[in-house]
């Protein structure tokens, strides 16, 4: 498989969960990472936890949901590595909600977060990603790879996640579509799908509200924001004509 010594990596949504195990697990296998979140304090506390901490890795204050934030990223973090071999699509955001409670701003925020981010970030890379040499360090590995994270609630109809399914399932179209844009070119789209994983976000949407059913998940048994980031590690590693469109992961047992 290939290796991430030295790899450049943005991973977004990278403070805390998911993003952060992420973040941890390039890192470990000696990549430099760039880490991305709307939280200043948040993210200089999780480059902390970091091997290498500052000296190798970057820290980077900006919203997704904006096109010149996404510029300024991939302009720093190209500044700082000389160049970007992974972007994950991490960040995102849900509420548990039924659809006639929903307000027009919480919709806005749910489709701006996980779609339009993702949308603005591969417009702005793919071009790069064509300028690229193929590899760093005598691996061969694809000229760029993008993963964007979705969520398993697109499998089914979860009462009270209707956007946030609805943002998932765009986020999947979005990538399989844009994936076989590119696929001859050496870049890779993929799509990595967790099921309910042990995060604050899931927590959330998981609470107990009146008179509304527990969601998005009634397992016992959830993912770690480990356990993740092991499966993404693995999309990453895969060798140059191996490409993983779409993975799926979910806990083996749901009940305690």
């Amino acid at each position: 498989m290939i290796s991430l010594e030295n790899k450049a990596v943005v991973v977004t949504g990278a403070s805390r969960g998911i993003g952060l195990a992420i973040a941890g697990a390039f890192a470990a296998e000696g990549a430099r990472v760039a880490l991305i979140a709307r939280s200043k304090p948040a993210l200089d506390a999780a480059l902390k936890r970091l091997p290498g901490g500052k000296d190798r890795h970057l820290a980077l204050k900006a919203d997704i949901r904006k096109q010149s934030d996404i510029k300024r990223i991939i302009s720093q973090t190209r500044k700082r590595f000389r160049r970007i071999d992974i972007w994950v699509n991490n960040a995102g955001v849900g509420t548990h909600r039924p659809i006639t409670e929903t307000t027009d701003r919480e919709y806005n925020i749910i489709m701006d977060t996980n779609v339009r981010g993702v949308f603005y970030s591969m417009r702005l890379l793919i071009p790069f990603f064509r300028k690229q040499k193929v590899d760093t360090d005598g691996t061969r590995g694809p000229r760029g790879q993008i993963i964007n994270i979705s969520s398993s609630v697109t499998r089914v109809g979860v009462a009270n996640l209707a956007v946030y399914a609805a943002s998932k399932g765009a986020l999947n179209l979005l990538s399989e579509s844009v994936a076989n844009e590119v696929r001859n070119e050496g870049i890779k789209v993929s799509v990595f799908s967790p099921a309910s994983t042990d995060t604050n976000l899931m927590r959330n949407l998981s609470k107990k509200k009146p008179n509304r059913p527990l969601s998005p998940s009634k397992a016992s048994v959830k993912l770690t924001p480990l356990e993740v980031a092991e499966g993404v590690l693995f999309l990453a590693k895969q060798n140059m004509n191996a490409w993983t469109s779409f993975a799926d992961i979910r806990p083996l047992s749901v009940r305690r």
